[in-house]
Parts: C-alpha cells; structure tokens; sequence
C-alpha cells in the first residue's frame, strides 16, 4: 500500500494540472474499465491497486483508473515494427526530410483523439535552425542540440487552429503536408519524427516514456557503436539503426532487461 500511496503522490505532483483537466467520456464503466485494465498490471501490484480503487474518492479513482490506462510498449514491439515496416520507416524518413525546409529541423508528433477520455486530436511541433557552421565540419559531426537554436516549442496544440496554421506557414507547410506526414507515419506504425543528421523516429508511448529509431545516414563506426550502447538509454540494433527509449518524469529511464 505504501508503494502505491508513493505512485500517487509522485504522479500528482508530476501531472499536476493536467490530470485536472482529465474527463472520463460520459459513457463509460469506470468501474468495470478499471477490472479490465488493472490485469495488465504486474500480479503483485493488482492487489494494491485495487484496495486503493475502491477505497479512494471519485476524483482518487478516475486519476487510478487513468493511470491503469496509459499507454503500453516494449523493446520487442519496437524491433518488431522495425522488421515488419521497415520500408515504409526508411519511406518516412526520405520524404520527411524533403519536407522540411534546408538548415530547419522539426520535430512532430500527431497524438490521437481518445476513445475513452474527452481528449480530441493534438499535434505537437517543435522547429529549430540548425547554426551556421563550416559545411565540411558540420557534415563530419553528429548533430548535437548545441547546433541548433530553437524557432518555437509547442505542446498540443488543434488541429485546423490559427495557432497551428501560423506555425506550419513558417516553414512553408499546410494542412495537406500535414495530412501527408500523418498518412506517412500511420503506414510505418509510428507517432513522431524528427529529421536532422540523425533522423528521430518514435514509434509508440510507453507509461510516461517513447520508444524511438534513431536512423544514421551510414553504418555506425565502432566509436559510434559503443556512444549508442549503454544498454540504458540507447541500444544498437544493426547497421545504421539505433533503439532508444526516452523515460518521462516519473519511471523507469531506461530500457528494460529482458
């Protein structure tokens, strides 16, 4: 119960506002979402979880019950999909990076509206310029954040939106490139990308954390190799093609063991 009692106040202090702001579609069982959900859980926490269900108020409940839901991944669906998509993953990233104006980097992500929760469609975007260096040095780096100088950051934002609309005008984009971006990322299974010297692609959420591909332009040497092998954050898969899990706030930074 105690370790329970720590997730809790740990997730609230973490999502503070946001789980505020979190609705439960008027349709739904709640209770009986939450006796589905809560078997996923590991067995030795189900019991834990829940006592403190039905012990705890309404507002204790929804946050418990949102928590059960978030999203789920591992190490073995991302090789997975890499294995089953990967011409549409290695398609993504070509007409990607056609997309996105010379010396900009952009990083989008399209988070799909929420059966369960009143959650509409949200796109997230973030654009950057890469800084004015000697072309031959820069073509001989790995990118590095400190190359770049940030445009604009911004979080969920709507689809269709005038915020939205004068952000993508800022690069060139409209509403078609980013229905063609969408359509992209849905035939390789992903959910963002990210372009650059080294191509980001994230594949799916995982409780607070995103499993990523992070595409090379050429085969790792073996000083890269061993930079992207830390069997934490990265992990080299083969070639050019490097596993990286992002951990949130809260959890797990790291991949799993197994």
């Amino acid at each position: 119960m105690k370790q329970i009692a720590l997730i809790l106040t740990l997730l609230y202090s973490a999502l503070n506002l946001n789980a505020q702001n979190i609705k439960f579609r008027e349709n739904i069982d709640k209770d009986s979402l939450f006796n589905v959900a809560v078997q996923k859980l590991p067995i030795e926490m189900r019991g834990d979880f829940t006592k403190t269900y039905k012990s705890g108020n309404e507002q204790e409940k929804e946050f418990l019950l949102f928590m059960t839901l978030m999203p789920e991944s591992s190490k073995q669906e991302l090789i997975a999909n890499f294995e089953n998509k990967k011409t549409e993953i290695q398609r993504l990233k070509t007409e990607f990076q056609k997309l996105v104006p010379k010396n900009y980097v952009v990083d989008i992500e399209f988070k799909p509206e929420s059966k369960i929760l009143t959650v509409s469609e949200e796109i997230t975007i973030k654009i950057y310029k890469v800084k004015k260096k000697d072309e031959k040095e820069y073509a001989d780096e790995i990118e590095r954040s400190d190359d770049l100088k940030v445009i604009s950051q911004n979080w969920n934002l709507k689809p269709n939106s005038n915020e939205l609309d004068k952000i993508i005008k800022s690069i060139g984009w409209t509403n078609q490139t980013l229905d063609q971006i969408k359509k992209l990322l849905n035939e390789a299974n992903c959910i963002s990308i990210e372009n650059g010297k080294i191509t980001t692609i994230g594949f799916a959420r995982s409780g607070m954390g995103k499993y990523y591909y992070k595409i090379f332009e050429k085969p790792l040497n073996e000083k890269n190799k061993i930079e992207y092998t830390n069997n934490c954050q990265y992990i080299f898969y083969k070639d050019n093609i490097v596993l990286e899990y992002g951990g949130g706030a809260i959890g797990s930074q790291c991949f799993e063991k197994h």
